[in-house]
């Protein structure tokens, strides 16, 4: 019993320690990194899709940030989720945007999205059961950033995300043990 208790509270500290809470959000952002996720097949945009826009466009109308970078390529399809998403927003609101097109994940969101805009304040915008790991992720990358999310109740998505973010654990701690077997030549 005392070693399940203990094998327990270890996971339970190891997911604490990869998912903070998301830091409290300041007045204003240079930028919003709103996530992409794949169009439907036929290229409409997808009710997640549609959600994360719709924050977008509230957010920018509530002065929470400057610049939208919508982050995400053609993931499942030939649809590049960012420029789509983009046509939706332009459609309803003009917003200064960047698009970034080529990431097919979270990680790659971020990494290519850094690539463009640097260290700049972020906004992050996704769902509810995303934003834990979407901003654990933003961390490496961006030193002042906080996330939006609209709430997300679907049980494929709550599923989805509980082993992303285990496999997200996994996949962290085999880099630095990658990272601590290598020796450095000089």
């Amino acid at each position: 019993m005392i070693v399940i208790s203990l094998i327990v509270s270890g996971f339970i500290i190891v997911y604490f320690v990869y998912f903070p809470p998301i830091p409290k959000r300041k007045k204003v952002y240079d930028y919003a990194i709103v996530l992409g996720c794949p169009n439907r097949k036929d290229g409409s945009l997808c009710t997640s899709q549609i959600k994360r826009c719709n924050l977008a466009i509230k957010a920018y109308q509530k002065g929470y940030y400057k610049t939208m970078v919508i982050s995400g390529g053609a993931n499942k399809n030939q649809y590049v989720e960012s420029i789509e998403m983009n046509r939706y927003i332009q459609d309803k609101i003009s917003i200064p945007y960047i698009l970034e097109t080529q990431s097919k994940n979270t990680f790659e969101n971020f990494e290519y999205t850094h690539k463009i805009i640097k260290d700049a304040s972020v906004l992050v915008i996704s769902s509810q059961t995303h934003i834990g790991r979407a901003c654990a992720i933003c961390k490496k990358y961006f030193k002042d950033y906080s996330g939006i999310y609209y709430p997300e109740h679907r049980i494929k998505h709550i599923l989805r995300e509980f082993f992303a973010r285990w496999i997200y654990i996994g996949n962290d701690i085999k880099d630095i043990c990658k990272k601590g077997l290598t020796v450095k030549k000089s």
